[in-house]
């Protein structure tokens, strides 16, 4: 019988816990989730990608190491990680801030950050005022680079930073993409970025990418987000039930890939197939580039599914069957058309796109999918409906399609979410 093979290391990886300093608190308890995940594997090396401690307490990063040495009494794992901008915000000038975290996380202050554990090259950047990456510092970065590569030029080099490069995960496409970075580890293959900050859900395949290098996202701990889509049904970008986003990531380092399992720790659930990324990188063949969206099949209902409209206390809602074929729907686009009263002719759709409930419990998961409508509606108007399931790369479905004569004397209230969500 043929045994497994093993792994050359194990390494849990966590982001944006954004802890207070108490054992109640959200984020904590959900790092205990994500610790019973790793103690179970058997990490060797735990990261974390940043904003662990709200305003840097000391206090929070001391509950931490005690969490951690509660899970790993006797051989505590290696540890990297760098600075958020939760951990650094307050009144103190960013450097005293940032030496004030590397206090909190037992490592060096310095920036960057390299160690060589078990083989491989893990390397840690900071910001320089919590959102930027210093123009004046990056050479630095591509001094240990250059480092790294020359010492082992076949093994991947893991680089953990707050925010992501620029135009590759979902997440880096607006204001959090470091172009800076991007420029840096365009120029070295090797690269494996890990990077937190946008608490997007693992569930979206557009979490990890690969181009010049390769780029994952580490999500959160504390509640998730989708900003660039300007989803209706968001708020600043915040999803509902975005507590439900508890996230982390158990990556396994062989002598040819790298293996990356997505987990919802509430649920020790895995989120869809196992990440590989072969090594030596080889950009011609890897897996994540931006042309597997051609692979994307596009999602569909089934062809007996409902779609309902629902009035209740001034708000209407569509109720529908969710998609139940082809790839997974993030996304529901409704389209909503008023017939003009004189010509009976429908006009312009207007377009609302809603994130789906793909990162939900399991528990919280129905067959339905329900959703508030907007305030445009007219009263004792005829209206045409329609419902698409969108998947991560933009494949639509078929419509949902129902036309109705919306409620005479109805005074339709704004669906627009408001805090919170919950």
């Amino acid at each position: 019988m043929a045994h497994p093979e093993k792994p050359l290391l194990k390494v849990g990886i966590v982001s944006d816990i954004q802890a207070l300093p108490s054992e109640h608190d959200w984020g904590f308890f959900n790092f205990r989730n994500a610790l019973r995940i790793f103690r179970e594997k058997g990490i060797d090396l735990l990261i974390d990608a940043g904003d662990l401690a709200e305003g840097g307490n000391p206090e929070t990063y001391d509950l931490y190491w005690r969490l951690i040495a509660e899970y790993f009494p006797e051989n505590p794992p290696a540890h990297m990680a760098c600075e958020g901008n939760h951990d650094c915000n307050g009144k103190s000038p960013f450097r005293e801030a940032f030496a004030r975290v590397c206090r909190g996380l037992r490592r060096e202050c310095v920036n960057p950050e390299h160690e060589v554990i078990g083989t491989f090259d893990f390397i840690t950047f900071a910001t320089c005022d919590r959102i930027h990456y210093a123009e004046s510092e990056l050479p630095a970065l591509e001094r240990e680079l250059e480092k790294a590569a020359a010492r082992d030029p076949r093994k991947p080099i893991f680089v953990i930073t707050h925010l992501p490069p620029a135009q590759t995960v979902t997440g880096s496409h607006d204001a959090a993409g470091s172009a800076g970075l991007r420029r840096v580890f365009d120029k070295f293959p090797q690269v494996i970025s890990l990077s937190g900050h946008t608490h997007v859900p693992l569930g979206d395949e557009r979490t990890v990418w690969q181009g010049e290098f390769t780029a994952v996202e580490t999500s959160t701990l504390a509640y998730g987000c989708f900003t660039e889509e300007h989803c209706f049904n968001t708020v600043n970008g915040i999803l509902p039930f975005a507590r439900e986003v508890t996230e982390a990531l158990y990556m396994e380092l062989f002598p040819d890939r790298v293996e990356l399992h997505r987990y919802n720790t509430t649920e020790n659930r895995e989120l869809g197939p196992v990440w590989i990324i072969d090594t030596p990188y080889k950009a011609a063949s890897a897996r994540y580039t931006p042309a597997r969206s051609a692979q994307a099949q596009p999602p569909g209902f089934a062809p007996d599914a409902a779609i309902l409209l629902r009035y209740d206390y001034g708000y209407a809602y569509l109720i529908f069957d969710r998609s139940a074929t082809g790839d997974p729907a993030l996304f529901y686009d409704v389209e909503i058309a008023h017939a003009d009263r004189a010509t009976g002719k429908y006009e312009a759709p207007q377009v609302y796109r809603y994130v789906s409930d793909f990162y939900r419990l399991e528990c919280n998961r129905h067959d339905r999918i329900c959703l508030k409508l907007p305030g445009t509606l007219r009263e004792n108007t005829s209206c045409r409906f329609r419902v698409y399931a969108v998947e991560a790369f933009g494949k639509r479905s078929r419509p949902l399609e129902m036309t109705s004569l919306l409620w005479p004397g109805y005074k339709f209230k704004d669906g627009a979410p408001v805090y919170p969500q919950e």
